[in-house]
């Protein structure tokens, strides 16, 4: 129990001396009552501060006219004068239709030798702080409701968009397909006509029987490369297993042996890192940034560069040549399904970039170019490690 004892002032109420040694500078209301009735004795400016009352209009009323207490409040205040015993309360009052919350905190003066005198009461309005608190709650309902509407759009968005990459893929996939037939066709037939006609087509004929021939090997590599774009983002080729990239790395090598020979390239590759994947697609993903270096080289051999470095949570992957560079309006550009910036002077279908998009992605990873035209190319792609690489 908390008690305050003292000796009677002279020419002052008890409870009023008992209170002004710890109540007069204090920044919490304080007030002191004393008699069955509860009468003010004391306040303190704070009081006075919170009431909007002076000391003149508050000393000598019963402590509910004095603040807004309730029943329950002024209840308490008769156990704490029979019993002695502190009491707290938290209690809302709705006076003339306006809601207040106050906190009370009551114990019992003593005097010196040992009667009660009275009530000293600590009183503090929190109707700013449970407004807040309310009002904080109903931002927050509201900001549920509108993220579970936000989900359900976003669900919605993302089941629409899973539909339109299946007609997509579906697409990409029967027109890869069909189309084979009719070009196997064209082939087939433009290849007997020159074999009938050996050594009678020159001129005009000659040409256009080689237009047709390579144009259906373009298209041919178009439809072919076209199901490759699609199938790179796909997660039908299993769980992803452990795949040490050094691996790959020869193996794509081995793949392009013979452009490198012709090219006098060096391809050279640091400690590269196992990650979680699908084999294939590493494959992919190197076979088209080596393929391009060596494709887009200078006037000297290609020098190729494959390295890895661990940044944080996730890996960093460079493949670094010395061929002609790309202009920086072009970042961007080049990583769209079949763009090309050098037309037909180089061969390709210009979508082997999308397609290193498409399997970075697929992963969990970025990838960006940094160039200067005529001084080398570097592409940067990266992979999380998150427990799927080491």
């Amino acid at each position: 129990m908390n008690v305050i004892v003292t000796g009677k002032l002279k020419e002052e109420p008890e409870i009023s001396a008992l209170c002004r040694p710890i109540a007069e500078t204090s920044p919490m209301p304080m007030a002191g009552v004393e008699g069955p009735s509860h009468i003010v004795c004391y306040v303190n400016p704070a009081f006075c501060l919170l009431t909007g009352k002076t000391k003149e209009e508050l000393i000598g009323k019963v402590f509910s006219a004095a603040a807004q207490a309730g029943g329950e409040c002024l209840s308490l205040l008769d156990r704490v004068y029979k019993t002695g015993k502190a009491e707290i309360h938290a209690g809302e009052e709705s006076p003339g239709g306006h809601r207040f919350y106050w906190s009370y905190v009551m114990w019992p003066a003593l005097a010196a030798d040992g009667r009660r005198a009275g009530i000293i009461i600590q009183v503090t309005e929190t109707t700013p702080f449970l407004l807040q608190s309310m009002g904080m709650n109903q931002a927050l309902i509201k900001s549920s409701v509108h993220q579970h509407e936000l989900t359900d759009e976003a669900e919605r968005l993302n089941e629409e968009l899973r539909r339109v990459n299946d007609d997509l893929k579906q697409f990409a996939f029967a027109a890869s397909h069909d189309l084979q037939e009719p070009l196997r066709m064209i082939t087939s037939y433009s290849q007997l006509l020159v074999k009938g006609y050996r050594g009678q087509l020159d001129g005009e004929p000659a040409v256009c029987v080689d237009f047709i021939t390579k144009g259906a090997k373009h298209m041919r590599d178009l439809l072919a490369d076209l199901l490759s774009y699609t199938e790179a983002g796909e997660d039908r080729d299993g769980a992803d297993e452990p795949i040490d990239l050094n691996m790959v790395l020869e193996r794509v090598t081995a793949n392009l042996k013979t452009a490198i020979e012709e090219s006098s390239a060096v391809v050279t590759g640091g400690d590269l890192p196992i990650v979680l994947g699908h084999g294939a697609r590493f494959v992919q993903l190197f076979q088209n940034l080596i393929g391009n270096a060596i494709k887009y080289r200078s006037a000297s051999p290609p020098q190729i560069s494959v390295s890895a470095e661990q940044r944080k949570d996730e890996w960093c992957f460079a493949v670094s040549d010395n061929g002609i560079g790309i202009d920086e309006e072009y970042y961007q550009t080049i990583f769209g399904v079949f763009k090309r910036l050098h037309g037909h002077t180089v061969p390709g279908t210009g979508i082997g970039l999308a397609i290193c998009q498409r399997v970075v992605a697929r992963y969990g990873g970025r990838i960006w170019v940094e160039s200067q035209v005529g001084r080398g190319t570097t592409f940067y792609f990266t992979l999380p490690m998150n427990g799927g690489t080491t």
